[in-house]
Order: C-alpha cells, then structure tokens, then sequence
C-alpha cells in the first residue's frame, strides 16, 4: 500500500499484470525500484513532466539484469542527480529538462 501524503497522488501497480500503463507527460516522480522490465523505460521517461525525476534501481545479475549504462543511455539528456553500481545493483535518479 502506497504511504499516503497530503496533497500528492501516489499509485501503485503491478506492470507486469498490466494493472497500469504509465501516461505521457503525467508523473513529477516515477520509482521503478529493483525492478527491471525493458520495455517500461521508454514509458517512464516519457510520463515524466517537465522537471520531473526518475528513480530506477535494478540488480546486475541473474535473469532481469542491468546495468547503469543502460539506465544512462534510456535516460539519456537527463540531468543526472545521482547513480552507482556495484556487483549487486544499479541505480540512477535523474531530472527530466524537457
């Protein structure tokens, strides 16, 4: 269950299940946290609005692994806020320009 804050709209979904397709120019901030799904990237880069962040996260090992080159070259012309990768994991919170 989402946390709750005042004044902002939080969703959860299974994407997987197709319980929720991400809209185009929607979200301030999409998290897609240690889950991998290729073909959603394109989808939250283009749901971000206008200065809007995109936080991913994924393991770099096993069946749905990634890398922060790949997550770079997705997001790429972001602003990069932050990012690392280690034998475990990759991640990359980036602002969207517009």
């Amino acid at each position: 269950m989402p946390v709750e804050i005042a004044g902002v709209t939080t969703l959860q979904a299974d994407l997987e299940a197709g319980e929720y397709r991400v809209q185009p120019a929607s979200w301030d901030l999409i998290v897609c946290w240690l889950y991998f799904q290729t073909d959603l990237l394109p989808q939250i880069r283009a749901g971000l609005r206008t200065g809007g962040i995109a936080a991913l996260a994924g393991k770099t090992t096993g069946r749905f692994a990634t890398t922060l080159a790949l997550y770079r070259g997705a997001f790429e012309g972001f602003t990069e806020l932050a990012s690392g990768e280690d034998a475990n994991r990759a991640f990359l919170i980036a602002r969207y320009n517009g």
